[in-house]
């Protein structure tokens, strides 16, 4: 440690010439003092700095803050073309069957998958990033085109089973899914009762654009596509309508089967009528039933508790 120089007053200098200087012993005593002196304080600085060091390592250390856990993440970076999907064969199918892409592909039998658009949107309203994404059969001449939600959760992408989009050859035409807020919007012509006599080389007459979202029911074995606009209603496939007639309806219809959910077209005068029966709706969800929907110029299906 360096030492700070004494202060040394002018007048009080001292002259050793003036005394007449120490004796030869007391001066030899002197030196000695001296050079133990010196030795001493090279030695206490020595132990000065070993003391410092030793404090330093039995002060108390600090300790890194233990990682926070990872929280939930958007989807943006997900890379879809390496999970394992739940695909529905033909879009109705009861069952799904699991399909593990790798680098974007995977084969199903006789057909081969592809993966397709990736479409980022926010839709839960949990401000993670979610997506909309497509996945393309390709069996011989037979094509089997559709989009399916994956929401972002705790526990990672989860895929909602049911699809939001098919097309298929002398089926449905999906033109666009694209991303707008609280959903994907989704711009299809589908064929409808009457379009039979449509060459396979034709689009059929009913043209849709809705947007669709996702809802959470435990209940019903997870998540549920639903549509918001522009009237509300089931957000996954509707099945062809099976009369040509409306009939006026005043009850209550629900997005998805659980009364829970919002209720659709609260308030609005619309007809209901008959739907295909389709397999993935027939028998599975007791005490529901699903219908066509009709207001004004629009249509949709719904949720109606059956008695």
């Amino acid at each position: 440690m360096r030492r700070a120089s004494p202060t040394v007053r002018e007048g009080s200098r001292v002259s050793l010439a003036r005394v007449g200087g120490p004796r030869p012993a007391v001066a030899a005593l002197a030196v000695l003092a001296l050079a133990l002196a010196g030795c001493g304080g090279g030695a206490g600085s020595g132990g000065d700095g070993e003391g410092a060091s030793s404090g330093s390592g039995s002060a108390a250390t600090t300790q890194a803050p233990e990682p926070t856990p990872a929280g939930p993440v958007g989807l943006e970076s997900t890379d879809f073309g390496n999970l394992t999907w739940q695909v529905r064969q033909g879009g109705h199918s009861p069952d799904t069957v699991a399909l593990d892409l790798v680098d974007g592909a995977a084969t199903l039998d006789s057909a081969e998958y592809t993966l397709g658009e990736v479409v980022l949107s926010e839709f839960t309203g949990d401000e993670l990033v979610d997506a909309a994404v497509q996945i393309t059969g390709h069996d011989g001449n037979g094509l089997d085109d559709q989009w399916y939600l994956w929401v972002a959760t705790e526990d990672g992408p989860v895929q909602v089973t049911l699809p939001i989009a098919r097309m298929s050859r002398c089926g449905t035409a999906t033109h666009s899914v694209t991303a707008v807020e609280g959903g994907v919007r989704v711009h299809e012509t589908r064929r409808t009762i009457g379009d039979e006599g449509i060459a396979c080389s034709e689009q059929g007459t009913d043209e849709r654009i809705r947007t669709v979202a996702a809802v959470e029911l435990p209940s019903k074995g997870g998540w549920w596509p639903v549509q918001t606009a522009p009237i509300g209603g089931y957000g996954g496939l509707c099945p062809t309508a099976a009369d040509y007639e409306a009939y006026p309806f005043s009850g209550q219809l629900f997005g998805a089967p659980d009364s829970d959910t919002s209720e659709v077209a609260q308030g609005t005068e619309l007809g209901v009528f008959p739907l295909e029966s389709w397999p993935v709706y027939d028998g599975v969800f007791d005490g529901w039933q699903l219908v066509g929907i009709h207001t004004g110029e629009m249509m949709s299906c719904a949720w109606v508790e059956s008695s």
